[in-house]
């Protein structure tokens, strides 16, 4: 009879501890996937400040942002625009590194097309398009690209219109 008892208590033990366990799961589950809303970034943000340092600090004037950070995978969606006072062609060859769209290499092209899965989210209308990026009215320079097996994993560039004094940063890591 009190083999029966301590059996009995023991399945009860068990289902109490199980249910708490994935009552614990669910909600961690739960949290991760409801703070994952887009937020904005401000003009005290790392890459904001870099990319003020990349034009020679001008005048700068953050436009639109859009942020989506923090998911337990480590996906980055990162992405904002600002307006450069007095943008220059000139400089911007001067520049090491800045590539007209036109004229893209191989990684870079890679590189855009990855970016387009930002794109394509629809969080972000105001990023000139893939094929906007591949005029020559538009010049990128890759900030970092990390590539697995050939194809980019991880990228961050700046795109710039000089024709309206634009400049994009995009950060997509998936």
């Amino acid at each position: 009879m009190s083999n029966g008892l301590s059996t009995k208590k023991l399945l009860t033990a068990f289902a109490i501890f199980a249910a708490v366990i994935v009552g614990t799961f669910v909600l961690l589950v739960a949290l991760m996937f409801s703070s994952l809303e887009p937020t904005t970034i401000d003009e005290s943000d790392a890459d904001y400040l870099s990319l003020q340092r990349f034009f020679r600090h001008p005048p700068t004037e953050l436009v639109q942002s859009h942020l989506l950070d923090g998911s337990w995978s480590g996906d980055v969606e990162k992405a904002f625009a600002v307006r450069v006072v007095g943008m220059d062609t000139e400089l911007l060859w001067q520049q090491q590194g800045v590539v007209r769209g036109d004229r893209l290499t191989p990684e870079l092209e890679d590189a855009v097309d990855f970016i387009g899965n930002l794109l394509d989210s629809g969080y972000v209308p105001w990023f000139p398009t893939m094929e906007e990026i591949r005029r020559d009215s538009h010049y990128v320079y890759p900030i970092n690209i990390v590539t697995q097996g050939g194809y980019p994993d991880s990228v961050q560039m700046i795109v710039m219109r000089p024709f309206d004094d634009m400049a994009f940063f995009a950060y997509l890591k998936f």
